[in-house]
């Protein structure tokens, strides 16, 4: 079972329903909403259908596929959820994920479009891991 301990609030609870990895998949995913008296990044508000209006077309149906959307629309049908932004969190799960296909050999263009960031990012983290691959040589 992935660990939710670092997770607050109704990202914890989707996380309890579909997972850590498709939990922080999907806040990465959705769009946020300004408020007219808040400044910075928004908020992000997720309403979930319910079952029944659930369709193959909805945003989490595309986000994370029918049987968690399923998931998700049994446990929070008709509620309209706010979501911490776990920018943290994402982006140490996207450095993570390019270290390990820079390691499988992928080059940085490559990376950056799969990632869609540019090729500076790829760029900072692929020198970081040759810089702790070579730490770990001298050891």
């Amino acid at each position: 079972m992935e660990s939710i301990g670092d997770l607050k609030g109704d990202l914890r609870s989707i996380a309890e329903v579909i997972g850590r990895h498709n939990a922080l998949y999907l806040v990465s995913q959705c769009p946020r909403y300004k408020t007219e008296k808040r400044a910075g990044q928004g908020q992000l508000l997720l309403y979930v259908p319910k079952l029944k209006r659930l369709e193959m077309n909805h945003f989490l149906v595309k986000t994370l596929g029918y049987p968690d959307a399923e998931k998700l629309s049994k446990e929070f049908g008709g509620e309209l959820l706010v979501l911490a932004q776990c920018k943290q969190l994402i982006l140490k799960a996207r450095d993570y994920g390019i270290r390990q296909m820079i390691k499988s050999g992928l080059g940085i263009q490559e990376l950056a479009n799969i990632f869609n960031v540019t090729e500076r990012i790829v760029s900072r983290i692929y020198e970081a891991e040759l810089n702790t691959q070579q730490m770990t040589f001298k050891l």
